[in-house]
């Protein structure tokens, strides 16, 4: 007797969840319906479109019966003489292929009554072509029977280029407007390796403005610290050559990647870094003496063998140990060069 009561309690719940389920379908169906159905009533019935979007509508013959006038004026033509024209020959080209794409996709929509999304080659009023991310929608009579199409067309080279400008709003870092580190590394890694392959120079500078970022935000405000990273970031955009970029690694450090750039000369880059971001901290109103608490570090590409890792590694340690000394100014494995002022008073 339990068995039975079992067995249908385990029926009842899985005939409740079924009937669950088909309650969402249907409902889902019904949303879907009544959207396709508010397209095939009035022309102010029309989704909301962009400049430069294409949408028409065209009938089970492929005529078209309404077209967005804008639209229609971005195309060049007249919206009120592409009313009752044919789809192919007016905003499709007019070839077997066009032809055979409307009839299969009218099929499939009209069968499944659902959205599809695909690329078409819109003709402009002057015969020039333009591709065209699109979403095709089925138009329902009022017993819910296919008939016929709407269709919203998007610019897809708009679309490339927003998005590109997406991916480089995502690499830059808002503090500076220089690249952020994950940026900078995968880019920087790429190009030593290219420097590699082909031999080419390849240097880099780094700045690391972490004690002076600190005693600005303590002594002054964080806001004037911020300033100041951004400011000597234009001074590193300013020096850097036409092939070169910049990033903000570890948050106070700054890294000059160099295509094309010698030892020396990122050497002499490094001293010009050093004596104007100095000038520049000074008038964030810090005396000169601890406006020099910066350490600038550059290194260049050592033949095939080396690395950018390799090469970040030496210019972090020489980093690492002149913080770790307070022994401010430019470093690396050349003979040292002095800072502009005595700094003996902020070593300790």
């Amino acid at each position: 007797m339990n068995i039975i009561v079992a067995i249908l309690a385990v029926m009842a719940a899985a005939a409740v969840l079924t009937a669950l389920f088909l309650f969402k379908t249907l409902r889902q169906t019904r949303a879907s319906l009544q959207e396709f159905l508010l397209e095939s009533e009035a022309k102010k019935e029309i989704p909301e479109i962009e400049a430069g979007d294409i949408y028409f509508k065209v009938d089970d013959k492929f005529r078209i019966t309404f077209i967005e006038e804008n639209g229609a004026k971005f195309l060049g033509f007249d919206p009120q003489k592409l009313i009752g024209a044919p789809l192919v020959g007016s905003l499709f080209e007019d070839n077997e292929g066009s032809q055979e794409f409307l009839a299969e996709t009218f099929a499939k929509i009209a069968k499944k009554q659902t959205t599809f999304n695909t690329q078409v080659l819109i003709r402009r009023a002057d015969n020039k072509t333009m591709l065209m991310l699109t979403r095709i929608r089925p138009i329902l009579n009022e017993i819910l029977k296919c008939k016929g199409l709407s269709f919203l067309c998007k610019d897809i080279s708009q679309a490339d280029k927003l998005k590109r400008q997406l991916s480089d709003f995502q690499a830059i870092d808002p503090f500076t407007d220089i690249l952020n580190e994950k940026t900078l590394k995968q880019k920087f890694d790429h190009d030593f390796k290219l420097a590699n392959r082909y031999n080419k120079e390849l240097s880099a500078i780094v700045i690391e403005l972490k004690d002076i970022y600190d005693f600005i935000a303590k002594g002054i405000d964080f806001e004037t610290a911020d300033k100041m990273l951004k400011d000597v970031s234009d001074i590193c955009l300013g020096i850097l050559p036409a092939d070169g970029y910049a990033g903000r690694v570890d948050k106070t450090k700054i890294v000059m990647a160099l295509k094309n750039t010698t030892r020396e000369q990122a050497m002499q880059k490094a001293i010009y870094l050093f004596e104007h971001t100095v000038e520049a901290i000074k008038k964030l109103r810090v005396d000169e003496a601890n406006a020099q608490m910066i350490v600038i570090s550059y290194s260049n590409r050592k033949g095939f063998t080396d690395s950018f890792d390799a090469m970040f590694a030496r210019l972090e340690r020489h980093i690492s140990m002149a913080l770790k000394q307070k022994d401010y100014g430019i470093v690396s494995s050349d003979p040292r060069r002095p800072a502009l002022v005595d700094l003996e008073n902020i070593k300790s």
